[in-house]
């Protein structure tokens, strides 16, 4: 009896002694909770994913930047930005004529999961004028708070071209680029360039446009490298200046 009373202690003592090794397991091994870029995971396949960016002395803002909502139609966001566009225009004239052009970048944020993003967004368009090619600079599309298309719905932005000389009579969009850093992907939809008479400070006429559905994540295994989307040369019409 005096043997039975002391494998039991025994097996008492032992199964005590798992517990509390379990309960200090438990209490330091607890699962952490995953962050934004582990639950949405590495989506580009554009193939261009952790680029280096190219060395630019100069990075242009926006002049002018608007924000609506998901639910507003392509047609509806065209039609609203293009009044406030006119607005702005008919405030900030300029005398400096065909030296300098003004131009819309639009873009869409798409409906999947994840699919917004706090990344840097930058854009650039190539146009064709009777003077030469222009390649401007690199465009940033990033919207301080409360702004932040890149989290839903659509964003517009209002630029004005840095060339400066010669004056040019005549110019058609060719291409556009578009470029997220960071490991924060984003789902592009539409992404789309307008270069309208009513945008300009001087006489003009006619439009040329680049239009683009994506369709595309841009994505990055790095928090410094940068994915691409490029239009390729789909653009059309010609902007006149008289």
């Amino acid at each position: 009896m005096k043997r039975i009373n002391i494998i039991r202690a025994f097996t008492f003592l032992f199964m005590g002694s798992l517990f509390v090794i379990s309960c200090e397991k438990s209490d330091t091994e607890t699962e952490l909770p995953k962050n934004d870029a582990q639950e949405e995971g590495f989506k580009s396949v554009t193939g261009n994913n952790d680029s280096v960016s190219e060395e630019t002395s100069e990075v242009l803002s926006p002049v002018l930047q608007l924000q609506y909502d998901a639910s507003m139609s392509k047609e509806d966001v065209e039609a609203a930005s293009e009044k406030e566009v006119a607005k702005y225009i008919k405030e900030n004239k300029s005398a400096a004529k065909s030296t300098e052009w003004f131009y819309k970048v639009q873009t869409n944020t798409g409906t999947q999961s994840n699919n917004d993003t706090d990344g840097n967004v930058w854009a650039r368009v190539n146009f064709l004028t009777d003077a030469g090619h222009r390649h401007l600079s690199w465009m940033k599309l990033d919207h301080a708070w409360p702004y932040n298309d890149h989290e839903g719905g659509w964003g517009v932005y209002l630029f004005r071209s840095t060339t400066q000389n010669p004056s040019i009579g005549w110019l058609e969009a060719e291409n556009a680029t578009l470029a997220l850093q960071g490991t924060d992907g984003w789902y592009v939809k539409n992404f789309d360039i307008h270069v309208h008479t009513s945008y300009q400070s001087g006489s003009a006429s006619g439009s040329t446009h680049v239009f683009s559905s994506p369709e595309v994540w841009l994505d990055n295994n790095t928090s410094s490298g940068w994915d691409y989307y490029s239009t390729g040369n789909v653009g059309s019409g010609r902007m006149n200046f008289n």
